[in-house]
């Protein structure tokens, strides 16, 4: 299979469109302008998917020149869940609709590849996976990262199980997360916008059908998501408990107390997020069922209480500090 041919299409079309969809965002002003809950400061063009889900096609295009087998119902459930993304940036959808539209394209989706089974698998899986991945988009580089790392788990995981649909969607997700990373982080020049992350929401989503449909252990295709699960869960349990609103803008993530409260800066958040979902990734590869399950357990405990970790570091240098001085 010429993977890299497929995948290094996804980044050059990506990069190449990137700077046009730019410049097309601020002439329709589609614009992302800080607000109370904002984690950047700067107003930022939103809906740089665009270039991804073109960087996507072109992926596609390449696989399907070379006799690659492709599945279409998981790329046109993508490119659907981009359009309703993008819908949203523009026109702001309201959430019955958009949860809708999620349903009955994983539904579709699922029908195609693997009958009702399937159906009732893709119509829970992409409204999830979907709506995660929008969720934890709120800082430079956290989902181009994360679906970099998803893109290549799913990339490889279909190559050795003799999956080649799943490999050539991981494929052409790695490349347009990689080629979209430059714009985005460390400083953001782009947002992917909900065009972005329904885009790669919806493609981890249809990751996870091909797997359930026998193409690759779903465990493996789900492991990379796991960080994005988890802080998502959480947050919202946490906001439930309180009988916060559910679908209100907040800073309650792991990620964004990191930025706000620790005083992070937006890419080693990013970067840790990522590290941990790789090492995640890593472990259910190398590790047999319960060795994987102690390290995910682990790894999220860490990832989830790191605000809370350095927090105390702070106060216990502080308290140091203050003994010393007396």
């Amino acid at each position: 299979m010429e993977l890299w041919l497929i995948g290094g299409a996804a980044v050059l079309l990506t990069t190449a469109s990137a700077p046009i969809t730019r410049r097309a965002l601020v002439r329709f002003d589609i614009v992302d302008r800080p607000n109370a809950r904002s984690s950047h400061v700067n107003p930022t063009p939103r809906g740089g998917g665009i270039a991804c889900a073109l960087g996507v096609a072109s992926a596609i295009a390449v696989a399907a020149a070379l006799g690659e087998p492709v599945p279409w119902p998981v790329v046109g459930a993508a490119l659907a869940m981009a359009v309703v993304g993008f819908l949203d940036d523009r026109l702001t959808v309201g959430a019955a609709p958009r949860l809708a539209a999620q349903v009955a394209t994983g539904a579709m989706a699922g029908l195609s590849l693997g009958g009702w089974t399937g159906a009732a698998v893709g119509a829970a899986a992409m409204p999830v996976v979907v709506n995660v991945v929008n969720f934890m988009d709120g800082i430079n580089g956290i989902t181009a990262l994360t679906m970099l790392v998803w893109g290549a788990t799913a990339l490889l995981v279909g190559a050795v199980h003799g999956g080649p649909e799943l490999a050539v969607i991981g494929a052409a997700t790695a490349g347009a997360a990689l080629g979209f990373l430059p714009w985005n982080a460390p400083h953001a020049r782009l947002f992917l916008g909900d065009v972005g992350s329904y885009l790669f929401g919806a493609l981890a989503a249809g990751g996870v059908l091909l797997a359930a449909t026998g193409q690759a252990p779903v465990s493996l295709i789900l492991a990379p998501l796991m960080i994005f699960g988890a802080d998502t869960a959480v947050t919202l349990v946490k906001r439930a408990i309180r009988r916060a609103p559910l679908t209100v803008a907040h800073r309650e993530h792991t990620y964004q107390r990191l930025v706000h409260l620790r005083r992070w800066a937006h890419a080693p958040v990013a970067l840790w997020a990522g590290s941990a979902s790789a090492l995640i990734t890593v472990a259910w590869a190398t590790l047999n069922t319960i060795g994987s399950c102690i390290a995910t357990t682990c790894t999220l405990l860490i990832y989830l209480m790191s605000d809370r970790i350095l927090h105390n570091r702070k106060r216990n240098s502080h308290g140091r500090e203050l003994a010393d001085a007396a």
